[in-house]
């Protein structure tokens, strides 16, 4: 399960799963714990906004405090909702946080170095989380409602078995905090795109409204592409629900700060 976590007035998620296996420091964080104020309120992890850089700085520092990872360690993409994977170095470390961000934009971030966060921002879309124990390498991909429909999570395990060797029956999974169905409407256009890719399964009529079951489609494809079932954690929360403890993007109409997943092996 994903259990939300208290340290220092800091609220994040971590996943049992990835816990058990002694190999990762990460989380899923909250909106509470971090200095910044209004829309941002208070653990905003977005840069490109109005909120003052030295807040966002100072609630980096703070949430890496709380699970034991350095700032200068993180590595940050730029995301633009496609399904591209990078395969981090150690030489990416800092990236994007304390040095102008030299990657090419990516949605999903890998690597097999240890003592490198690997970071990813979320506010409604899908964070998934990839460990395998046997190789020792972990990912992270932001699968929005684009990056589902091109399946971002099964190209991230491919990815891990090509570049590392990893075998999809190894990897343990988590599925993130991410809109619910229950407030995922979305145009015939889009609906038609999900129907085509997972059928109708993944969608749900709200009176005259179509709604996408993002967390349900990303499920089936981390199944199709080898992944054990009780090797999935699905948090099972929905961020418009629960816009008190995090951010929402479609709640607030964009105004809001950034939620992220951190993850580093040890």
């Amino acid at each position: 399960m994903f259990r939300l976590q208290e340290k220092n007035g800091v609220q994040y998620y971590t996943i049992d799963s990835f816990e058990k296996t002694g190999l990762v420091k990460h989380c899923f964080t909250t909106r509470v714990g971090g200095v910044s104020k209004g829309a941002y309120e208070s653990m905003n992890l977005r840069l490109n906004c109005d909120d003052a850089r030295e807040n966002v700085l100072r609630n980096f520092e703070i949430i890496g405090d709380a699970i034991g990872v350095r700032r200068r360690d993180m590595v940050l993409s730029h995301q633009i909702h496609e399904d591209v994977v990078y395969n981090a170095a150690a030489s990416d470390r800092g990236n994007g946080l304390m040095r102008e961000n030299a990657l090419d934009s990516a949605d999903g971030l890998m690597t097999a170095a240890r003592g490198m966060a690997l970071v990813t921002f979320y506010a409604d879309c899908v964070p998934l989380f990839f460990l395998d124990p046997v190789k020792k390498v972990i990912a992270l991909s932001h699968s929005g409602w684009k990056g589902t429909v091109k399946k971002i999570g099964a190209k991230t395990i491919r990815q891990m078995a090509e570049v590392h060797g990893s075998n999809p029956a190894d990897i343990l999974t988590g599925i993130g905090p991410s809109i619910g169905v229950c407030h995922f409407e979305v145009g015939g256009e889009v609906a038609e795109q999900f129907e085509a890719v997972f059928g109708k399964q993944v969608l749900q009529k709200f009176g005259e409204k179509w709604h996408v079951d993002l967390q349900k489609a990303v499920t089936m494809q981390l199944l199709e592409a080898g992944i054990l079932e009780n090797h999935i954690t699905n948090a099972g929360i929905c961020t418009y629900c629960n816009s008190g403890l995090l951010f929402s993007h479609r709640k607030t109409q964009g105004h809001r700060g950034s939620l992220a997943a951190i993850m580093e092996l040890k």
